[in-house]
């Protein structure tokens, strides 16, 4: 019985989902935590999608096609909206997220002692091995600002395991692609929350997604945070 949907956004991630999907299927296999996989696409131009339904016969994999002008908020909470399960986890397509640290990341939820379990870079045994300084020295300046709403220590993480409803009920005037500080910031100082360390990978396929946009977003999305918070 499947207690959990994994949902992955992609654009454009043709070249990764034969490995992403060997690795979840082996996890779901080996580790005996029923969860469903759901890729929510935003209209991939290389045959993402096509890949997907391709392993449909293997069960519990599904796809939902999305806008391709739909920011990656919007992407995930349609996903959220979509899944049938109490609890959801939230990764990247790009297998910079570890699928084998999943049955760790969902445990707190389903015994019930945390609200929201964060793949994290930057606590003990966290680490960005594949990152120049310079992105290590950016990646840590970025989570300064985000530290007004939440204290875990790698606030714009994007891997991360959530009750489905915190997602799908989440304020549709947001905007942008920090989904996990939304959370964080819609929960407060009362969101239980845990952070279990990941080795996050680059991608080794495909183009990366980061941007000036994405960087306009979120300056953007901490200014209405900031608004929310001080109203």
């Amino acid at each position: 019985m499947c207690s959990v949907t994994v949902i992955i956004p992609t654009l454009n991630e043709e070249e990764n989902i034969d490995l992403l999907l060997t690795r979840l299927l082996a996890v779901r296999r080996e580790s005996g935590l029923g969860f469903s996989i759901l890729f929510v696409d935003s209209a991939s131009t290389d045959g993402t999608g096509e890949k997907v339904m391709a392993w449909r016969e293997k069960g519990d994999i599904s796809l939902l096609c999305r806008d391709p002008d739909d920011d990656l908020m919007e992407v995930v909470v349609a996903g959220a909206c979509a899944a049938k399960t109490r609890f959801v986890v939230v990764m990247d397509a790009d297998l910079s997220h570890p699928p084998e640290i999943l049955p760790e990341l969902v445990a707190p939820l389903l015994d019930g002692s945390c609200d929201m379990v964060i793949g994290s870079r930057y606590v003990a045994g966290g680490a960005t091995p594949d990152w120049p300084f310079y992105r290590r020295f950016a990646s840590k300046l970025a989570t300064i600002p985000a530290r007004l709403f939440t204290d875990v220590k790698d606030p714009l993480a994007g891997f991360f395991a959530v009750e489905r409803q915190r997602l799908a009920t989440l304020d549709g005037s947001v905007h942008g692609f920090k989904i996990g500080l939304e959370v964080l910031a819609e929960g407060g100082r009362s969101l239980r929350v845990k952070e279990v360390p990941i080795i996050f990978r680059d991608r080794s396929f495909g183009v990366s997604k980061m941007n000036f946009r994405v960087v306009f977003h979120y300056l953007v999305q901490l200014f209405q945070l900031l608004v929310k918070k001080f109203r």
